[in-house]
């Protein structure tokens, strides 16, 4: 089902009229000037998040990600939302749903450390299936009932990973920015933030949070990335991430321009019930 599978991911992320290409993570990330810090130092605040993170076993994950992208005359617009219940320790595993607008649709996920699935409709299936309503086994589909679809870890990354979202260790996914980062404060909370317009810097936080569009044969023109994350000053929990993203797709001399706008909200920290993996995948 990797085909089918690619075609929503895609679909999820842009539109059908979409194209990508692939790029490497960054090494050395162009500097910018940093603020002088009236609360903390950068390395002081990752230090504080980082101690507290490590204490939470659970928590939900609200994810709204905006995308537009303009190619030639067309514009494309779609928003994406994904639900998480995480639980992060002894074992990571997740459960939730992702919807897409463009596509009108929404589909139920779960994973763990070592297996990704979502659910589909047996009449979608069927309208995807490449013989003629029937399984990789040869058994019928059946229309009205549900079926558990397994994906690899990069389909599931295009939704979800630790180095996206996680709060230990998306500060980890950022530590080569730090001579960038400038840290504020906003009412209750404590903000850490990084502007990057040096495309060799702004890569590699693309290739973090916009992998899905990023397939191989295009060149990839970064404009600018910002990334902020908000935590609750006196426990130094993360409530909120934003990330937005701006950069042009180079395929045999066409120009795609893509904006990207996320906001990722963290809530129930060590609240969330066990999450039980569906019973008919074990």
């Amino acid at each position: 089902m990797n085909s089918f599978f690619k075609t929503i991911g895609t679909s999820l992320a842009v539109g059908a009229l979409l194209l990508s290409g692939t790029i490497g993570w960054m090494s050395n990330p162009g500097v910018v000037s940093a603020a002088t810090s009236t609360v903390v130092t950068a390395d002081q605040m990752i230090s504080k998040v980082t101690a507290a993170s490590k204490a939470i076993k659970n928590f939900h994950l609200d994810v709204t990600k905006k995308q537009d992208i303009q190619s030639g005359g067309v514009r494309v617009s779609n928003t994406n939302t994904l639900k998480l219940d995480i639980s992060r320790l002894p074992n990571f595993a997740a459960a939730g749903t992702v919807a897409s607008s463009l596509l009108e649709t929404s589909y139920s996920l779960y994973a763990n450390d070592k297996e990704f699935y979502y659910l589909v409709d047996g009449s979608e299936l069927i309208d995807e299936s490449e013989d003629e309503g029937y399984d990789d086994d040869g058994e019928p589909i059946d229309p009205d009932a549900q079926y558990w679809l397994g994906l690899e870890k990069t389909e599931w990354e295009a939704f979800y990973s630790k180095g996206q979202y996680d709060p230990v260790s998306m500060l980890d996914s950022v530590k080569n920015y730090k001579k960038s980062m400038k840290v504020s404060t906003a009412g209750a909370q404590t903000v850490l933030q990084f502007t990057v317009t040096d495309p060799t810097a702004a890569k590699g936080i693309i290739k973090l949070y916009d992998q899905e569009n990023l397939w191989d044969g295009e060149t990839v023109q970064p404009k600018s990335v910002t990334w902020k994350l908000f935590v609750n000053t006196k426990t130094w929990q993360t409530e909120k991430l934003t990330v937005d993203l701006s950069y042009v797709l180079v395929s045999d001399g066409a120009k795609d321009t893509y904006t990207t706008k996320i906001e990722a909200k963290y809530s129930k920290n060590n609240k969330g019930t066990a999450i039980v993996k569906p019973a008919e995948l074990e």
